[in-house]
C-alpha cells in the first residue's frame, strides 16, 4: 500500500512536469512566431493583430513571462515603424490585461509605465500610480508585494515629474490657470517620490531580503525614475515656494495672472497691451522683478521694431534706452530681489536678462549709425561684450546670446 502510494506521486509529479515543460515550450513556439513577426519591415497591420494574438497565447501558457513583455515592446516598436499607430493601443490594453489577470506582473507593469513615459500620458501615469499604491496598501498582501508595488508607484510618479515640468512651462506665455495647476502638482509630485523613496529605503534597510527579491529592472528603474525626478532641489523648492504663495496671497496669484497675459500679448506682439499688463502686475506686487524684467523686453521688442525706419527712430532710441535702464535696475536688484516665477533659476533668469542688455545695446548702436563717435562707440561695444560675456557665462545656451555673439563675431559691433 506505501509503496503504491509512492508509486502514485512519482507519477503525479511527473505528469505536472511534462505539463509544464508542454507550457513552456507551447509559449516559447508561440513567442517565437511573435518576434519573427517583428522583424518584419514593413509589418502590415493583418500581421501585427496576429502576432498580439500569440503573444497573448504565451502569457495564457505561461503566466507572468518577463519574455512576453520584451517580444512584445519589440512589436509594438515594429509596428508603429509601419504605420501601425494602433498597435500602441493594443499594447496598452494587452499590458493591463496582464496586470488585471496577475497584479505581481512587475515586467508589464513597468513596460506599462514606461510607455506612458515615453508618450507623455501625465493622465495614464497617474492612474497607474494610483493602481500600484492601492496594491501596496491592499490588506494580506505579504511584504514583497507591497515593496514591490510601491517602487512602482514610485517609478509611475517619478515619470510624470518632467512633463508635469513641461507643460507648465510651456504655459508661461498662454494659460494661466494650466500654469497655475501644472506648477502646484509638480510640486505635489516632487513631495510624493521623496516620500515613496524615503518608504522604499527604510523597508529595505529594515528587511534586506525585500531588495534581493525584487526584479531588479523594476528597482532599477524606479531609483533611476525617482533620482531624475528629485536631482533639481532648487526648482523644487523654488515651484513649491510659488505654489504656497499664489495659495497665501491673493496679489501675488493676479500679479502672476497678469504677467502670464502679459507674455501672450509679448508674444502676439501687442506691446500696448503687454506694457499695461506687467505694469498691473507690478501694481499688484511690487518685488516680483520678473515683470519689470518683462517690462524691458517690452520696450526692447517694440524699439527694435522701430528702428528699422527712419521716420520712427526716434521713438525707437527712446524705448531702447529705457529698455536699456530697465534691465541695469533688474541687474542691480536682482541680488536681494529673487525672480519668484518657477522653471528659470536665478542663473538663467539673469543670463537672459544681461542677454536683453547686450541686445538692447546692439540695437541703440544701431539707431545711432554713422553719427556716433569713436568714443561713444567704444564705451558701447565694452558693455555690450560684457554684458554678453556674463550672459553666456549665466547660460551657456540662452538663444539670444548666441545668436548676438555670432552677429558680432561675423560682423563686428
Amino acid at each position: 500500500m506505501k509503496n503504491s502510494k509512492i508509486l502514485t506521486l512519482i507519477c503525479v509529479s511527473m505528469l505536472l512536469s511534462g505539463c509544464g515543460l508542454f507550457k513552456e515550450k507551447a509559449a516559447g513556439s508561440c513567442l517565437d512566431k511573435a518576434r519573427a513577426a517583428a522583424q518584419i519591415q514593413p509589418l502590415s497591420p493583418a500581421e501585427t493583430d496576429a502576432a498580439f494574438e500569440q503573444i497573448d497565447k504565451a502569457v495564457a501558457y505561461l503566466p507572468g513571462s518577463a519574455e512576453a513583455v520584451a517580444v512584445m515592446e519589440e512589436l509594438t516598436a515594429a509596428a508603429v515603424k509601419s504605420g501601425y499607430a494602433k498597435a500602441q493601443e493594443m499594447e496598452y490594453t494587452a499590458l493591463k490585461k496582464m496586470i488585471s489577470q496577475n497584479s505581481g506582473y512587475w515586467p508589464a507593469w513597468m513596460a506599462l509605465i514606461n510607455s506612458m513615459a515615453a508618450a507623455g500620458d501625465v493622465g495614464g501615469l497617474a492612474s497607474t500610480a494610483i493602481d500600484a499604491e492601492r496594491l501596496a496598501a491592499a490588506e494580506g498582501g505579504d511584504a514583497g508585494t507591497k515593496y514591490c508595488a510601491l517602487l512602482t508607484q514610485m517609478a509611475a510618479t517619478a515619470s510624470a515629474a518632467p512633463w508635469l515640468k513641461s507643460e507648465a512651462a510651456q504655459n508661461v506665455d498662454k494659460s494661466p490657470d494650466v500654469f497655475f495647476e501644472k506648477s502646484s502638482v509638480y510640486s505635489l509630485v516632487a513631495a510624493k517620490v521623496a516620500e515613496l523613496k524615503a518608504e522604499t529605503d527604510k523597508m529595505a534597510a529594515a528587511d534586506l531580503s525585500l531588495k534581493q527579491a525584487a526584479p531588479a529592472e523594476l528597482a532599477a528603474a524606479a531609483e533611476t525614475a525617482a533620482l531624475s525626478a528629485l536631482k533639481d532641489t532648487g526648482e523644487i523648492e523654488r515651484a513649491t515656494d510659488f505654489t504656497a504663495r499664489v495659495e497665501t496671497n491673493p496679489r501675488f496669484k493676479v500679479a502672476v495672472e497678469l504677467v502670464v497675459r502679459g507674455n501672450a500679448a509679448l508674444l502676439a506682439k501687442e506691446y500696448a497691451k503687454a506694457r499695461t499688463l506687467y505694469q498691473g502686475a507690478l501694481g499688484q506686487y511690487p518685488d516680483l522683478i520678473d515683470a519689470r524684467r518683462q517690462l524691458a523686453e517690452t520696450d526692447y521688442q517694440e524699439g527694435e521694431s522701430l528702428a528699422a525706419e527712419e521716420r520712427t527712430k526716434k521713438a525707437a532710441d527712446k524705448l531702447l534706452d529705457r529698455a536699456y535702464a530697465g534691465v541695469n535696475s533688474v541687474i542691480k536688484d536682482s541680488a536681494a530681489t529673487p525672480n519668484r516665477i518657477p522653471f528659470m533659476d536665478r542663473d538663467n533668469f539673469l543670463g537672459a536678462t544681461y542677454a536683453l542688455k547686450a541686445a538692447a545695446i546692439s540695437s541703440m548702436r544701431t539707431v545711432e549709425g554713422e553719427k556716433i563717435n569713436k568714443t561713444s562707440l567704444a564705451r558701447l561695444e565694452t558693455e555690450f561684450k560684457s554684458a554678453l560675456d556674463e550672459s553666456i557665462k549665466l547660460n551657456p545656451q540662452g538663444r539670444l546670446a548666441r545668436q548676438l555673439f555670432d552677429t558680432y563675431t561675423q560682423k563686428g559691433f
